[in-house]
């Protein structure tokens, strides 16, 4: 396991197995003596569950030994800098500047990035100021329409014609198209 400081690795851990050797002669006792300081060093309960899968493991580690073998893990850490001179460090110091100074420029730029919202009208017909009937008040022209949405702050992006069918007529033998513009706007969010 590596312990990181920002992006540079500072200290290597490594978990080794070693074999510790008591020095004490492979007896009964002396196995059942070096299972229960097993038990206690590894913070284990001293039940007969326990200290049998001790002794057993003390019995393997110990199987091409005349003495009491114990098989142990211990974690070494690695400092990685203890040799590094001065103008590695001052290098590794400029690097960890620069990724900290990149990452505060990631978050600025996420958290002032634009959005946007989209309104979608549909018309069937494109009508100009001269097309106004005289008698008829709700009438919108599209220079209307598109000064409308331009003064609550949208801006035209696209505009598209299509036909459609009408099927329900179609059925009964007769077919009406219908001719549509698609004006889709679009606004900065607040």
């Amino acid at each position: 396991m590596n312990k990181k400081s920002g992006s540079i690795t500072k200290s290597k851990h490594n978990e080794i197995e070693e074999f510790i050797d008591t020095g004490l002669e492979k007896t009964e006792e002396n196995i059942q003596k070096v299972a229960l300081d097993y038990l206690d060093e590894r913070g284990f309960a001293r039940r007969i569950d326990n200290l049998e899968r001790a002794k057993q493991h003390i019995i393997e580690s110990s199987m091409f030994s005349d003495t009491v073998r114990v098989r142990k893990r211990r974690e070494m850490v690695e400092d990685l800098f203890q040799e590094a001179d001065e103008e590695e460090l001052e290098k590794l110091m400029k690097i960890c500047e620069m990724d900290t100074l990149l990452k505060i420029k990631e978050k600025m730029d996420r958290m002032t990035a634009k959005s946007y919202e989209y309104a979608v009208e549909i018309l069937d017909d494109i009508l100009t100021d001269a097309d106004k009937p005289g008698n008829l008040m709700e009438f919108e022209s599209f220079q209307m329409l598109l000064n409308r949405y331009a003064s609550a702050g949208w801006r035209v992006i696209s505009i598209e014609s299509r036909e459609t069918t009408n099927r329900k007529i179609s059925m009964a033998g007769f077919s009406t198209t219908t001719k549509q513009v698609i004006v889709v706007f679009e606004r900065e969010k607040n």
